[in-house]
Order: C-alpha cells, then sequence, then structure tokens
C-alpha cells in the first residue's frame, strides 16, 4: 500500500485539470495552484508527488506553456503518463438569473475558443480569464445576474452555481490531453500488454534538409511519428525547436537506433518521458 499521493493541478477546485487528476490518479489528494509553472516547481520541490497538466485540446489544439516548461524541466520533470478527458463545457450563473439575461462569459480562453460559435449564437461576450473553474468562483463571489462562466458541472457544484445550458462546446467529441508527470522516469517492466509512447524535443541545424533528416531518422527504423510540434527557439531569432511523440518505449530496439540517428542529425535530442499510452494506477504510484 502506498500514501495517498498529492497531485498538484493548475486552477481552482472544479477545475478540469482536478478531474483529470482524480482520474488518472485515483484516491490522490488534488493540490490547487494558481500557474503552470507553480505546478512544476510544486513537483521539482517536492511539494507534491505528482502532477497533472493540460498538453492539447482535440479542438483549440496545444498549450505550448505546457511545452515550455516541459523542455525547461527536462531531466528533473518527467512524463509518466497521459490521460484524455472528455470535455463539457456548461454556462454557468447564480441562482437568480437566466439564461436570456447573461451577456458576458467568462473563463480560460482554451475553453471560450471551445465553445466560440455557441457563444457568438447567443450574443455572449467572451472575456478571458485564467482558470475555468475561476470564472466559476468568480461569477459566485459577484452576484451579476447578467455574467456567467464556463466551465464543468462540477465547478457549477463546488461554487453553488446553476447550470443555464450544457454541453456548449462547438465540437461534440471535445477532448482535453493530460500528461502526468514526476521527479522521475517510468521504469519499462517490459509487460508486453503495456503499449508504450514516447515524448521528447530536439533542435535541428539551421541549414537545408535538416528536419527533413532528423524526421527520416524514425521513418527508416520503423518508428511512428503520432504527433510534431514546432516552437520557437529561446536562442536566436526564426529558429525552432520540435517536439515528438512517438509509438514505443525507450528502451525498444527500433526507437533506440532512432534516437542514436536522431543525435547524429541534430543539434541536441532531450527525452521527456517513456510512458504507458494508458493510466496505469501501479506506474503512478511507483518511482516517486
Amino acid at each position: 500500500m502506498t500514501d495517498r499521493q498529492r497531485v498538484a493541478f493548475q486552477g481552482e477546485p472544479g477545475a478540469y485539470s482536478e478531474e483529470a487528476s482524480l482520474l488518472s490518479v485515483p484516491g490522490c489528494e488534488p493540490v490547487p495552484l494558481p500557474s503552470l509553472r507553480d505546478v512544476f516547481e510544486s513537483v521539482a520541490n517536492k511539494h507534491t508527488d505528482l502532477a497533472v497538466v493540460p498538453v492539447e485540446n482535440s479542438q483549440a489544439g496545444s498549450i505550448h506553456e505546457t511545452y515550455d516548461l516541459l523542455l525547461e524541466y527536462a531531466g528533473k520533470i518527467f512524463i509518466r503518463g497521459e490521460h484524455e478527458l472528455r470535455v463539457r463545457h456548461c454556462l454557468l450563473g447564480i441562482q437568480d438569473t437566466e439564461l436570456d439575461r447573461i451577456n458576458k462569459a467568462y473563463s480560460h480562453p482554451q475553453a471560450l475558443a471551445q465553445a466560440a460559435n455557441w457563444l457568438r449564437a447567443h450574443n455572449i461576450q467572451p472575456v478571458a480569464y485564467y482558470d475555468t473553474a475561476g470564472a466559476a468562483k468568480l461569477v459566485s463571489e459577484l452576484q451579476d445576474p447578467t455574467i456567467a462562466a464556463v466551465a464543468s458541472r462540477r465547478a457549477a457544484e463546488v461554487w453553488g452555481l446553476r447550470v443555464l445550458a450544457a454541453d456548449i462546446e462547438d465540437n461534440k467529441t471535445n477532448r482535453t490531453r493530460f500528461v502526468i508527470i514526476g521527479r522521475s522516469p517510468v521504469v519499462h517492466t517490459e509487460q508486453p500488454s503495456e503499449e508504450g509512447k514516447t515524448t521528447l524535443v530536439f533542435s535541428t541545424p539551421n541549414k537545408p534538409g535538416a528536419l527533413y533528416h532528423a524526421l527520416g531518422c524514425f521513418a527508416k527504423n520503423n518508428v511512428n511519428l503520432t504527433k510534431i510540434e514546432s516552437r520557437p527557439s529561446r536562442g536566436e531569432g526564426w529558429e525552432y525547436i520540435f517536439y515528438v511523440d512517438c509509438q514505443g518505449w525507450v528502451t525498444d530496439q527500433d526507437l533506440r537506433r532512432a534516437l542514436d540517428c536522431l543525435n547524429e542529425q541534430s543539434r541536441w535530442v532531450k527525452v521527456l518521458g517513456s510512458y504507458p499510452k494508458s493510466v496505469d494506477e501501479a506506474n503512478m504510484n511507483s518511482g516517486i
């Protein structure tokens, strides 16, 4: 048996990240923190055991701050797992209001983007806020019948609000992918039933064909890429780094050969985590 784990997330109680924490690390104690940087710091400084952070949404795309922090903390923080959450947005108002009275909706920019068409159709002005559940908290505190929050049904329960409209996301398959991060990498147990996934980041020389040759390392070694994301380098202007998700464990022979090749073609390569595709509580609870 293990002690109850403290799992950091960004936002207020009722946030989608809290929901993802409870689902991906069953029995944990969720710890709300103001910013994603605070979340990474809490794990790095051993104030919490793990953290659950969003990396991408099926409609609004990648959360760039998370990717930047994964690189900044590379070697100190590792991806240990992933969890996909079906995100169902609700419009939340105070108890004594109606939908037709709402003229502004507060929420995180990602959530507002995911419900943009619905808000536009109802003549509701989106207002960016730091967190979905934080927006629900604000509406609860202000008690203004003309404002609402775009947040989860759980946030309505936490902050004593009324659900004025449910499932307002424009894409009814709206999902957010979260990663579970900790201070040590997962040790692959070589269980045949465990399908691996590896996330890494690399930088190429600024010359013609550099990215082509780097990506060719995966193709010629039969490693399937599931995502590639470019971000501006923090060095000279107009240079980029590349984040890659690929199938397999970093210990797999094909992926080892691909990484050897990539090291030859790149300025540098950093593995951010090699982890099971499906969340396994045993893996989450070991090696913290």
